[in-house]
């Protein structure tokens, strides 16, 4: 009878250490969210797949859904309906955040290896892609970096490029080739007689996570809006090559053909040159949703679902 006790209380403490570590691994499951990830890894295979078809590229949808995400620091995220919350203490994790924002969003749709888009003979343009819809919690400007209600884009950026994402290359190298920001904000205000930044982040909005992709048969990039002129970004000359490498915001449309003063200019998008493919890619940026910045990226149309 002892012996049988004896078994019995194995048992149950055998029972017991397996229900826990049950327990400990969904509890694991859940904080890398699986799920999600789940998500970007459908997203991307679906790019691939169109990518790689021999049929038209309409005819391989693509499984990308956008996804929302609140940013707090109290955990109050009123204005989006069931976001990810992703509550922070520090400047430091909300670069975190957004560093892996961009770089998820870059690898969903191929890092610039993959044409998704195909030749377009009706001579469309630019075609974007919402990865997430990010709602910066007016809780944030709790945050000693972030008291004055804005977040600097140009320190975003230093903090993409003081920081891996993976061994061999920091977020910068990783999403725009290159880990020298200033000679990158040098070529791309090339000719800008006022000083340009990334800009900044008002706390309380919303903004995108967006990258884009051109027409392997235009090739045209993105506009520039820059005082009463407009350019084009990526625009292609032989003999010199990629001579513009991104978008500079001087002002709002205002009218047909018709621009503001240049005010405070800001590097709105970064054009990436294919790799292995004819496209260029627009690097992942930040842009304020449904504002007149993200009408000037010029995107024809968004190939992701809402």
């Amino acid at each position: 009878m002892n012996r049988r006790g004896e078994m019995t209380t194995q048992q149950i403490i055998l029972l017991i250490i397996l229900i826990a570590s049950f327990i400990i691994i969904l509890f694991f499951l859940f904080r890398l969210n699986l799920n999600s990830e789940s998500e970007d890894e459908v997203c991307h295979n679906s790019v691939v797949m169109r990518g790689s078809s021999v049929i038209p590229s309409g005819s391989v949808p693509l499984k990308c859904s956008r996804e929302y995400i609140c940013i707090t620091q109290d955990g109050s995220c009123e204005e989006l309906t069931n976001p990810v919350v992703k509550k922070v203490k520090t400047s430091d994790e909300v670069y975190e955040i957004l560093a892996n924002e961009m770089s998820d969003c870059w690898w969903m749709f191929g890092e610039g290896k993959v044409d998704y888009i195909g030749k377009d003979f009706f001579l469309k343009d630019n075609y974007c892609s919402i990865c997430s819809q990010v709602l910066f919690d007016n809780s944030l400007s709790e945050i000693e970096d972030f008291s004055e209600g804005q977040i600097s884009k140009d320190v975003l950026y230093n903090y993409l490029s003081a920081n891996k994402h993976s061994e061999e290359k920091t977020y910068a190298e990783y999403l725009f080739r290159t880990n020298n920001l200033d000679e990158l904000k040098q070529e791309l205000s090339k000719n800008q007689s006022a000083d340009v930044s990334f800009g900044t982040i008002d706390i309380g909005k919303q903004y995108y996570v967006v990258m884009g992709i051109t027409s392997e048969v235009t090739g045209r990039g993105w506009k520039i809006a820059v005082g009463g002129a407009v350019a084009v970004a990526g625009l292609f000359i032989p003999g010199i090559g990629w001579t513009i490498s991104g978008a500079i915001i001087g002002a709002v449309i205002v009218g047909a053909g018709e621009y503001g003063a240049l005010q405070n200019p800001e590097i709105a998008a970064i054009p990436v040159e294919g790799d292995g493919v004819k496209n260029t890619f627009m690097a992942p940026t930040i842009v304020e949703v449904n504002s007149e910045k993200f009408k000037v990226l010029n995107c024809y149309d968004v190939n992701t679902l809402s």
